[in-house]
């Protein structure tokens, strides 16, 4: 042993493990179906390049209402590092979406193009990973990364558009791996600090990707790497990043209530069932994917008995754990892989119930390729072994092999087409999960935002038809939904969607409802306000002064409530106009104008603001402050008929009072 070489205690630089290219035949045959990977797996994707980014499910707040991805100056590019999203913090992924709206001014083919090159860069970049984990067999890497490629699992990050956290993620994440495999062999400190500056850039795309400092541990142990202080002291930086990454995701998922909003109330005894459930379901789904659906919910059973597979998954995994350990004595294969799988999707396993689902699909996207490498593994340890017996069903396995990738980019093909948009999407799912609440309350706010507003805003009866169908999933959400705040959610939709049927009172009781149940909910308190000043002040009781005073003063109390928790600064000028327009009615003019005022000091471009502080100003008879309202109102919308006659009116007398 050489000591000045100080490498006494590293087994993988004194096995000197050989990266073994075979024959030139071989190496030819492994990079032309890494070729077809390639090409397959856009073939697969393809498609996903001509549609349109969601409507809602993150892909609202994340593009298509995200003010901040407008332009790319430092003010900006600031606010992505000091700003949660959806309840996130991954200022990198979000500074991609500003790259990308700002070059292809916003176009979504752009965003899902640059996915699907992600994830054939990913792929890439697992088959290079597998490489340098077992370099004595090309094939290994092969297999894993092809049904990296292709499984239908993946569809979900990289057909979702706001999944480019997954695949971005993923991407420094490798590159860490790769780079800390090259500081096993090489020992060189450039090595580790590469992979410290990927990990780093990894973790600023999605918080998942702190688990890495273990699978750095587990490469260790897989490369037969003696553990010692120096080992450990190596990824203290790694651990440190991990810490404040994984503090800031907790801080950033409580900052919009999701742990304890969203989860339903479970038992001991049910939450270790749903936990050990998912963890079958997600093997299970790696070699057999069938049932897959964009969300997984949690079983109506809850609070009282379970299906049996529930309970059976909790004997099952210890089960698995026990063959796991005992497969020791073959070799750490096994072990690597399947501990690969579960230190990547340990954090997503609902343990900690953070969620309205189960499980789902973009979780493996990592985690996959422990057990695609174990598949990798088992066919080299056949076709290698000096056992004729055994070495003969390699060709059968090798068929199998086939048929499976072939049979999963076939899957793959038609499960791209699913995301094409909500309604086929929670279409999907429905179909799946009769009961999934959140599947019937997207879909009901597709029907509303794309159809109903969008699509056929100008044919009455087909708008009408989509608002029926929204109300109508809003009411199986209602019906099906697990926690109180999703119920409030549907309800308001409920409220907002029968308030455009002009069934104001309706609007005004479901409202009512979504208040009982969170009275800090702003927006059916602002409907609800709509619905006493237009429909109870100024339409039912407009004859009777003392009825209307008491709905126009109700109305006012609920702006003023919804004001105190709306964070939405849009939302706020709403609210101060509305109550502009009670105080208007109630013949408080001044009011009404001081009100106005905020409204345009958090929105200067709200042109309904100015339009009826002109109307206060014209009667107090100030008649240029009127004009110069009515013009700012016409200047933000050319085609307000009503600002137009009331600038000309005004303009009339200005003309006839100018002699005098």
């Amino acid at each position: 042993m050489n000591k000045k070489s100080g490498k006494k205690n590293e087994p993988f630089q004194k096995k000197k493990i050989p990266f073994k290219k075979g024959d030139n035949k071989m190496e030819k045959w492994v990079w032309f179906a890494l070729a077809v990977v390639v090409i397959t797996t856009f073939a697969i994707y393809f498609n996903a390049i001509r549609f349109n980014i969601l409507y809602s499910w993150d892909d609202n707040v994340y593009i298509r209402e995200n003010n901040d991805i407008l332009s790319l100056h430092w003010a900006n590019i600031k606010l992505f590092f000091t700003k949660f999203y959806a309840g996130n913090y991954h200022p990198l992924t979000i500074l991609t979406y500003a790259l990308e709206y700002n070059i292809g001014s916003g176009k979504p083919s752009i965003l899902h193009f640059n996915n699907i090159l992600l994830h054939i860069v990913n792929t890439c970049l697992v088959f290079v990973l597998i490489r340098k984990i077992s370099p004595k067999n090309a094939i290994v890497a092969l297999i894993t990364a092809a049904f990296f490629a292709v499984h239908p699992v993946h569809v979900e990050s990289v057909a979702w558009v706001s999944e480019r956290k997954d695949v971005l993620y993923s991407f420094f994440f490798l590159l860490s791996l790769i780079m800390y495999m090259d500081y096993l062999k090489l020992h060189k400190a450039k090595h580790m600090f590469y992979s410290a500056v990927f990990f780093l850039l990894s973790c600023l795309s999605k918080s998942a990707a702190v688990i890495l400092p273990l699978v750095m541990v587990l490469l260790d142990y897989y490369t037969d790497r003696k553990f010692t202080w120096k080992m450990m002291l190596e990824k203290v930086p790694f651990f440190l990043i991990s810490l404040i990454f994984g503090l800031l995701a907790i801080y950033s998922q409580k900052s919009v209530g999701v742990i304890q909003n969203w989860a339903p109330n479970m038992s001991a005894v049910e939450h270790l069932s749903v936990v050990c459930f998912s963890f079958i379901s997600y093997l299970f789904k790696a070699l057999i994917p069938v049932g897959l659906s964009a969300i997984y919910p949690y079983p109506l059973e809850l609070g009282s008995t379970l299906p049996l597979m529930y309970y059976i998954s909790i004997l099952l995994v210890g089960l698995l754990f026990y063959l796991v350990w005992y497969s020791r004595k073959w070799g750490k294969d096994v072990i690597f892989g399947f501990l690969f799988f579960v230190i990547t999707i340990i954090l997503v396993l609902q343990i900690l119930s953070v969620g309205a689902a189960t499980m789902a699909d973009r979780y493996t996207y990592i985690p996959y390729i422990g057990v695609f490498f174990m598949v990798g593994k088992l066919y080299e340890n056949i076709s290698v072994s000096l056992n004729n017996t055994i070495r003969k069903y390699n060709n059968y396995l090798l068929t199998v092999l086939v048929i499976g990738f072939v049979t999963f980019t076939a899957i793959s093909n038609d499960r791209v087409d699913v995301w094409t948009n909500e309604d086929t999407l929670f279409s999907d799912v429905i179909n799946k999960y009769p009961y999934s609440s959140k599947a019937y309350f997207m879909r009901g706010g597709f029907y509303i935002m794309h159809d109903a507003y969008e699509v056929y805003a100008n044919n009455p009866k087909e708008k009408e038809k989509f608002l029926r169908m929204a109300i109508e999933d809003f009411e199986n959400t209602v019906k099906y939904a697990p926690v109180p705040i999703e119920k409030a959610k549907a309800y308001y939709n409920l409220g907002f969607a029968k308030y455009d049927l002009t069934d104001l009172k309706g609007a005004a009781d479901d409202c009512s409802k979504s208040i009982d149940i969170d009275s800090t909910y702003s927006k059916p308190l602002i409907c609800r306000g709509n619905c006493y000043r237009n429909y109870y002040a100024n339409t039912l009781y407009a004859n009777d002064a003392i009825l209307k005073e008491n709905y126009l003063k109700k109305a006012i109390t609920d702006y003023e409530k919804a004001l105190k928790y709306e964070t939405v600064i849009k939302d706020k000028a709403v609210a101060y106009c509305n109550i502009g327009a009670c105080k208007g009615d109630l013949g408080d003019r001044e009011g009404a104008i001081k009100d106005f005022d905020d409204a345009v000091k958090n929105d200067n471009n709200y042109a309904i603001a100015y339009y009826n502080r002109g109307n206060q100003y014209y009667l107090l008879r100030d008649y240029q402050n009127a004009l110069e309202d009515y013009n700012k109102a016409i200047e933000l919308n050319p085609r307000d008929n009503n600002a137009i006659k009331n600038r000309d009116i005004v303009k009339s007398i200005l003309k006839n009072l100018k002699p005098a």
